[in-house]
This record gives structure tokens, sequence and C-alpha cells, in this order.
């Protein structure tokens, strides 16, 4: 049966709903330095919470690649970076330049006593003191955006290179690995880019500019996403045949991190997020994609089926993302000083974080004209990247 590809929708959604949940958590991480810090923070949290950031962002760049696909099949020339510079570049900037600033302000009251106004801090201090974090200008959480948009640029060549008829040896090459068993070794593209760039970029920084290995693992992901989407009816059987053997190899690798990284229990130190071995970015890769492909694998089997409310979440999502951050600094300054205790807090904070970002979804639909595009709202009448504007059939056992 022909259908539109909804189950890309469900794990577009379902990953920035994890994002914002993980955000919502961190301050409470006793293990973590971030923006604001809870006075007391939650071990068992922390620990929870280190699977999915092994994923996260692994699936969303895998996720956004696959839309770009929807949207690079419908117009490939030139237009294709307009339409995707003038998606991503506003809300950036808009972001930048208004969103972000509460949560700096915030940061800044709670960590330094900062006493001046909002309206202070904005027009007197914000743009003019430097860079974050030594100054107050930064993208903040928006860093996902402007190395989407970097991304997409870079890999646009790339993108036109698989069309032309005498790359068809390498694509087909392609489709018979990700068509088996030997999919699994998709990993090894961002795993073998990180460690040949980690000597020169040691760091993972968010910065785009010094953060070459990390950048590179990230537009792995979004370009392994963009095949799998352009060749999708060729691999989807085998994606959806393969589930539980992802799902088992995906708990297997999660249990060797949790007892040989995460927890130290398994009597052997293999490194962590802090000290990131070879070893360990081996393990955390394997796991990034066997959980991508589970996550596939699954969501087509059984969730590949239209649902309004997927739908409805499906165009907020952006704005969410936009917005989410601040709404946690705001709710971390207001909840932190009452001192219910770690999980009553926590659950304050993540309640608030998510009220407050989808009022703001909801009202962005409100604004006039096309401003809403500045929020992140794609205009009314087009379609979505997420789940394409075509339709597929979605095979396997």
């Amino acid at each position: 049966m022909q259908q539109r590809l909804y189950y890309i929708d469900f794990l577009r959604v379902s990953a920035f709903m994890l994002l914002i949940a993980y955000h919502a958590s961190v301050a409470f991480f006793p293990d973590m330095k971030w923006l604001i810090e809870a006075p007391e923070g939650s071990t068992t949290l922390s620990l929870i919470m280190k699977h999915p950031r092994a994923w996260r962002l692994a699936l969303l760049f895998f996720v956004s690649g696959m839309g770009t696909w929807f949207v690079y099949r419908r117009c490939h020339d030139l237009s294709f970076l307009t339409g995707r510079f003038t998606r991503l570049f506003p809300p950036l900037i808009f972001a930048m330049c208004v969103i972000i600033v509460p949560q700096v302000w915030y940061e800044r009251m709670y960590e330094e006593g900062y006493q001046g106004s909002f309206l202070t801090f904005w027009l007197t201090r914000y743009f003019t003191e430097g860079k974050y974090p030594d100054g107050n200008f930064t993208w903040a959480h928006m860093w996902f955006v402007a190395y989407l948009l970097v991304m997409t640029i870079v890999c646009y060549p790339v993108f036109r290179l698989i069309d032309q008829p005498f790359m068809k040896p390498v694509t087909d090459w392609f489709q018979r690995v990700a068509g088996s068993g030997s999919v699994y070794l998709l990993f090894l593209l961002p795993l073998v880019l990180n460690l040949v760039l980690s000597p020169v970029f040691p760091r993972q920084t968010n910065a785009l500019y010094n953060d070459g290995a990390w950048f590179a693992v990230w537009a792995s992901w979004f370009g392994l996403g963009f095949l799998f989407a352009r060749y999708h009816q060729a691999l989807i059987g085998n994606v959806v045949g393969l589930r539980w053997q992802s799902a088992g190899l995906a708990a297997a690798l999660t249990a060797a991190l949790y007892l040989f990284s995460w927890t130290g229990t398994g009597g052997a130190f293999i490194g962590d997020y802090e000290t990131m071995t070879p070893l360990f970015k081996t393990l955390l890769m394997a796991l990034a994609w066997t959980m991508i492909l589970a996550l596939c694998g699954f969501t087509a089997k059984h969730l590949n089926a239209p649902s309004v409310t997927v739908s409805w979440l499906n165009r907020k999502v952006f704005p969410l993302y936009i917005v989410h951050q601040t709404v946690v600094l705001a709710a971390l300054y207001y909840v932190l000083p009452l001192g219910l205790g770690v999980w009553t807090e926590y659950a304050l904070v993540l309640t608030a974080t998510f009220a407050g970002s989808f009022l703001f979804a909801i009202a962005v639909e409100w604004l006039p004209g096309r401003s809403g595009i500045l929020a992140g709202l794609a205009p009314r009448g087009r379609p979505l990247p997420a789940g394409g504007a075509e339709t597929q059939s979605v095979r396997g056992a």
C-alpha cells in the first residue's frame, strides 16, 4: 500500500521532545557544569540521562537529513539552498538577538548576582561585552540550527554529485551495504572522521570554527539520513526486518557503557563523556547507530499511519525548540530558590518547560503576515520536510 512516510514525522517530533526533556534535566546533574546548576543534584537522574545523551543528537541530525532529501527532491537547483537559508537563517538570527537574551540574563542574575532589568541587560550588556562565556552574545542551543545550515551548504555539492550517472556504482554499493546486515558498519563513517580530526580539533565546542571533529560526526549522521531517505524504498525492508536485532545490539551496547563507563561497576574504565577515549567513542557511536536503526525499524513497522496529533506537533516543533532553553532557564531561576527537593524541582521545571514552550509555539501562529518565520514557523500551505511530500511503500517483516 502506498502511503506518506508518517513515521518520519513521528521520529522528528520524538527527537525534539526528547531533547527538550533532556535540557530540562541538565541543571540537576551533579557531574556536569551547565548554565544554571541546582544546589542539590541527582546522580540517578544523571545516570538515566546518559543513555539518551549518547544518541539523541545523532537521531536529530539523521532525521534532519531525511527531511532535507524530501526538500531537495522537489527543487535541487540553487533554489534549494535559497529555501534552506530562508528557513534556517532568520530564526537563527532572531533567536540570537531576541529569544536567547533572557536565558543569559537569568544566568547572570542567578550565578553572578546581576541586578539590572532585562531591558537594561539587553540594551547595554548583551551585544557589547563579547561572545559567551566571557561575554554574553551567544547562539546557545541554536548551534544545532547553525550547524544544520552550514552542513546543508557544504553537502549540497555532494548531493548534486550523487545525481550524476557516473556515481551509480557508488550509490549501488551503498544500497547493497545498507540493504544487508552490513548496515551496522555504517557507524564507522562518523567514527573514523572523528578519530582522524580529533588531533586537530580535540574538544567538542559547538562553536563551529574549532569543532571540526564533531561537525564531521553530525554531518555524517545528516548525510546518512539523506541517503536513507533517497533510497528509502530499497532499504526500509532491511531496517524493519532487522529491528529486533538492532534493539538487541543497542541493549548490549547500553549495558557495556553503563558497566564500564557510566557507573564504573564493571571492573574496568573505558572512558566517558569527559574523557573520550577511542574505545568509548566507538561504543557511543555504535549505540547511536543501532538506536537509530531500531527506532526507524519499529516506527516504520508500527507507527507509519496518519495522526492528527503528530501532524500538529510536527508544525510546532521548531518553535518549541527555539524557545525551550530560555523557558528552562526562567523556570530554574524561579523554582530552585524554593528549596523543594531535587525531584519536585525537576518535575516543576520539566512541566514549566513544556507548558511555556507550547504556549509560545501556539502564540506564534497568531503573528501577522509571515513574521512567524522568525520563530521557526513554516508558512501555511508549505509542506514540512519530515515525512516527505511523496508516497512510498514501507515493506518488511
